[in-house]
């Protein structure tokens, strides 16, 4: 894993500053090499974290709850029941605990005017298995019962976690984000395992995330080291060992994985990646034995359309969803050989004439029912041809189209920039 830059820098600090006491330590006595060990130390506090979540009631309404803790902060979000996709997450609960138990203030982020306004107060007392406390309006006069229970949605992770870092967590400032250096799992207080780190976020900590990701059956553990660019954020992983009930490291082929993200029911480990402001991808891994294998990938691509007399490129990005990579948006060719679009409206994608040719086609692919991935019938791509311009005879490209169910190629020879003096087809 790739530590962040400034992990890096105090370890090059410390590596400078080690050197120095050594070069110290031959000629000065053993209390001033003491008192310089000491100055050095980087000090260290610890503190609880948790992600959880709770099914309850408001009043007389269910509600889906989910709360993170970071040392005694609280953060999270709820919903009343079945919640929807679009405001699953717009009601948000801070907060923080105190001598009396928990105190959250509720907003509706999603609120078109002024959705930072406070919209209710909840008091809660300690979340354990359950929890129970009030919510009152924001004017003090009205109030409503709430009532959780934990959602047990398999087995649980079997440890208290606190993290060790060199500060404890702030009010989301991003000048000095706290230096995460260890995990401790604690059983009912006795220490069972320390994990060594190296995580630093930029406007506040990461916190662990608790995934199966071997798909066994038993939550592992994963931690976010830096926050990279885009999507590649680097993370440390650890596999529980049932038998030994202590924590491993996961392969470091799996540690490799940026970003990845679980699906259980297909058993297989997915990332969305981003390897420059114009590409983006997917890539999907499945375990092997001891490790994990890639399976497939698929990169982005720049499709022209034809919107009237307009040469336009759609940016098309490839997705993962059930058990397989493919591209929401796409040309598909029916059984009778009909092609039809499912790309967003020509006018949304870009006017200017592709700057990648290579990566400039058009994937025509065969429909799939609901579950099933589409099969690629063919690619139309660019062709280069010999063509005399106002630059001389160069090979200028021929750029498939396409045009309402139909696919025109159009050679591009008025700028002869975009031409080339010898044949790319013949490398």
């Amino acid at each position: 894993m790739q530590p962040s830059s400034l992990a890096w820098v105090r370890r090059r600090v410390d590596a400078i500053l080690l050197a120095s006491v050594s070069i110290l330590l031959a000629c000065a006595p053993a209390s001033a090499a003491t008192a310089s060990t000491a100055a050095r130390a980087e000090p260290t506090v610890e503190f609880p974290v948790w992600s959880d979540a709770w099914a309850g009631t408001l009043g007389n309404r269910h509600i889906e709850v989910a709360l993170s803790r970071a040392a005694d902060t609280l953060s999270g979000t709820y919903c009343y029941a079945p919640c929807a996709a679009d405001t699953r997450y717009r009601l948000s609960l801070k907060g923080s605990f105190d001598t009396q138990g928990a105190s959250l203030s509720e907003r509706d982020i999603g609120a078109v005017s002024n959705p930072d306004r406070v919209t209710g107060t909840w008091k809660m007392d300690r979340f354990v298995e359950t929890a129970s406390g009030t919510w009152t309006s924001p004017d003090g006069k009205r109030t409503l019962p709430v009532s959780l229970a934990r959602k047990d949605d398999g087995k649980r992770f079997p440890y208290d976690v606190r993290l060790v870092a060199n500060a404890l967590p702030g009010d989301g400032s991003c000048d000095d984000t706290p230096h995460v250096t260890a995990i401790r799992l604690y059983d009912h207080a006795r220490l069972v395992q320390t994990l060594e780190t190296d995580s630093q976020g930029t406007c506040g900590i990461f916190t662990p995330e608790f995934v199966d990701v071997n798909f066994d059956g038993w939550p592992d553990l994963m931690l976010a080291q830096s926050m990279g660019a885009g999507p590649n954020i680097p993370y440390q992983m650890w596999i529980f060992n049932a038998k030994t009930r202590r924590f491993v490291d996961a392969p470091p082929t799996l540690q490799a994985i940026t970003s990845p993200s679980f699906d259980p029911v297909h058993r297989i480990i997915w990332a969305s990646w981003r390897a420059s402001a114009a590409e983006h991808g997917v890539t999907t891994y499945r375990w092997r034995g001891n490790d994990v294998t890639e399976i497939d990938s698929a990169t982005s691509y720049l499709l022209p359309v034809l919107d009237g007399n307009t040469r336009r490129y759609c940016y098309m990005v490839p997705d993962y969803g059930d058990g397989f990579i493919s591209f929401p948006q796409r040309i598909e060719q029916t059984a009778s050989g009909v092609l039809r679009s499912t790309l967003p409206a020509p006018k949304d994608c870009e006017t200017d004439d592709s700057p990648f040719p290579a990566r400039t086609y058009i994937d025509v692919w065969k429909a799939a029912p609901a579950g099933h991935a589409p099969t690629l019938v063919r690619t139309e791509a660019v062709k280069w041809k010999p063509v005399p311009t106002r630059a001389g005879r160069k090979f200028c490209p021929e750029v498939p189209f396409y045009d309402h169910g139909t696919i025109r190629r159009i050679l591009l020879r008025d700028d002869p920039d975009q031409c080339s003096d010898t044949d790319p087809d013949k490398g």
